[in-house]
């Protein structure tokens, strides 16, 4: 009967997701394909967050946004036949510079159904290369 009461708590969800982008890649996809390219992968501010001046857009912070939504598609784990829109996943800065993953639709309604309702970011570049870690947390599940 004592043991029927008790109530175990189980380690909250977990997911990880990570990427590394090659920096090149990215610059030649700007140059090639300019802002039809800019726009479909990113949103309005990750493209000024990128921006110093018309003709300055940093190709490293650009890379580290596209590592980290890739990371946060591998954190999600679409089904192979569901689209996830780049621009549902959006790296938001705050004013001091910290940066955190914001989901949009369906982006947001596939971390609901994962029961995934914090993640958290970490990006880097560093010469040619531009990485990014993502960890997404749900609530703790309770079992008896």
């Amino acid at each position: 009967m004592l043991r029927k009461l008790l109530t175990i708590a189980v380690t909250p969800r977990v997911a990880v997701g990570s990427d590394i982008v090659w920096v090149p890649d990215i610059r030649e996809s700007v140059q090639q394909f300019g802002e039809r390219y800019l726009r479909f992968i990113f949103t309005e501010k990750e493209i000024a967050n990128c921006t110093r001046n018309k003709e300055d857009i940093s190709c490293w912070g650009l890379a580290a946004r596209f590592a980290a939504k890739e990371a946060t598609m591998k954190l999600l784990r679409p089904d192979r036949d569901q689209l996830l829109p780049w621009r549902s996943i959006e790296v938001v800065q705050s004013l001091n510079g910290a940066v955190n993953i914001k989901l949009h639709e369906p982006a947001s309604r596939m971390a609901d159904a994962a029961g995934i309702d914090q993640i958290t970011l970490s990006m880097s570049h560093e010469r040619d290369y531009a990485t990014a870690v993502v960890v997404g947390i749900g609530k703790a599940t309770y079992q008896q």
